[in-house]
């Protein structure tokens, strides 16, 4: 294993998190290699956009990047699966890696397949940790993921190189390493296919926040066991004790289902990873698939009736009692 490449993706002109948190576990893993198996290997962002800021080469570095490869688009000018595809393709079989690894963003949820496939390799989605292991005297990524509806885990190793991962953005923290100057290339694609789609005009509404529950310091999060006879009493509450709190509402994906929460508000294995530094979750029974989601939160305290529910098991601080009762409480108590 000579090197790392982590797929970096520019969104709004800037370097996502989702990308940096991906570096610095690239970074980790530079770092195991080291240490138990005596062996060196580079962290390379690979960067397809129109333009780089200098912020954003700073913030790669910083996370833990020794090598930015930047790849100018001059082709689309916008995001386009088939064509940045083939343009990191190209890229990757001038300069082959053993791991590529990808945020598991919307666009590259779409992009990294199509990348495998060019290359003829396996893709291991949405994972939750990363690490490197010896088998038969090889350096392997083994890629963990929830696997029968969330309720195992499971630890792939890839038989075909390049071994790729997706990682959904809030799984890992990003790191602040300062280890001086770093490399920068740009790289031209040998091959500039036209696009058939052309984009005549972008219109941004920058009122509109599509991160929210991402960037929120504390979260109050519904479950099923909240859901009154009308539904969506409790959770209007939590709205109200939200706004109050200067916090964001979530909810488990029993709640989405029901229709009483849109799925943007979902936490867990199939909506957001999130860290907050606050995470107070009613009525929630602590499902392995809601688990994944908010494990990493910095404080977590679990209100729920039931003294032996699983998210008990997660919980910093644990209150046995109707999770009705102490949201009515709490609001009672600021109003």
């Amino acid at each position: 294993m000579n090197k790392i490449i982590v797929y970096s993706e520019i969104n709004a002109e800037k370097v996502t998190d989702a990308s940096l948190e991906l570096i610095s576990k690239a970074y980790e893993l530079k770092l195991q290699s080291n240490t138990e198996f005596q062996k060196d290997i580079l962290v390379e962002a690979v960067v397809i956009a129109v333009e780089l800021d200098e912020l954003s080469k700073q913030r790669i570095y910083k996370a833990g990047a020794d090598r930015i490869i930047f790849i100018k688009d001059t082709s689309a000018f916008c995001f386009m699966p088939t064509i940045y595809s083939k343009i990191f393709v190209d890229y990757f079989n001038q300069n082959p890696s053993d791991v590529i690894l990808f945020p598991a963003s919307e666009k590259t949820r779409t992009l990294a397949p199509r990348i495998t496939t060019l290359l003829d390799t396996g893709l291991v989605a949405d994972c939750t940790n990363l690490e490197l292991v010896l088998k038969n005297n090889d350096i392997k990524l083994a890629s963990t993921r929830p696997t029968f509806g969330g309720e195992l885990m499971a630890t792939i190793l890839s038989k075909k190189i390049p071994q790729c991962a997706t990682v959904r953005p809030g799984t890992f923290k990003i790191k602040d390493v300062n280890l001086g100057m770093k490399e920068y290339f740009e790289f031209t694609p040998s091959i500039y296919e036209e696009n058939r789609i052309k984009l005549l005009r972008s219109l941004l509404d920058n009122k509109v926040s599509t991160s929210t529950l991402q960037n929120a310091k504390i979260v109050l999060a519904g479950g099923y066991g909240i859901v009154s006879a009308n539904k969506i009493e409790y959770f209007d509450k939590l709205q109200k004790l939200a706004k109050i709190l200067n916090a964001t509402v979530a909810c488990t994906r029993k709640v989405v289902d029901y229709g009483i929460m849109p799925s943007s508000s979902q936490v867990g294995q199939t909506g957001q990873t999130i860290t907050p530094e606050l995470y107070i979750a009613f009525g929630i029974s602590g499902a392995i698939q809601h688990i994944m989601g908010m494990k990493n939160s910095k404080i977590i305290i679990a209100v729920n009736e039931d003294e032996n529910a699983d998210i008990f098991n997660y919980a910093d601080y644990k209150i046995v009692a109707d999770a009705k009762k102490v949201i009515d409480d709490m609001l009672g108590s600021v109003l």
